[in-house]
């Protein structure tokens, strides 16, 4: 039988736990069911997204989440919210240039329900 993989680290593990219990409180938005199956996947599997694939495929007035790591590769063209796993030190920056937001998924969830409107999950 197959040793069962998936997320080892216990601040992962903690977050899927807590987007778990959201999703199932918050019955208008269904992404933190959707958000949680995808962190539950091994972590070679989770996408590693740039942010040129941020500006090609993301509206303006989209909140981007990224159940994975956002990469520096490319231009960012428009201030987007963008919540991930995980930021390169250069991605964070840049988004911060361009006008945007970028926040850990942590933080996502305690924003308040008003500001989460037309989530689009890259993976």
């Amino acid at each position: 039988m197959p040793k069962p993989t998936g997320p080892s680290d216990p601040n992962t593990v903690a977050l899927i736990r807590d987007l778990r219990k959201k999703g199932a409180k918050d019955k208008k938005h269904t992404f933190w069911t959707v958000l949680s199956k995808k962190l539950e996947k091994p972590r070679r599997i989770r996408p590693a997204i740039n942010l040129s694939k941020i500006s090609r495929y993301a509206k303006k007035t989209d909140l981007v989440v990224v159940p994975g790591k956002v990469l520096a590769s490319g231009e960012i063209k428009g201030s987007y919210t963008v919540a991930a796993l995980n930021f390169s030190l250069i991605a964070e920056a840049k988004i911060t240039k361009a006008g945007g937001k970028a926040i850990s998924l942590r933080d996502l969830m305690n924003l308040p329900a008003a500001e989460i409107k037309n989530v689009r999950i890259l993976a």
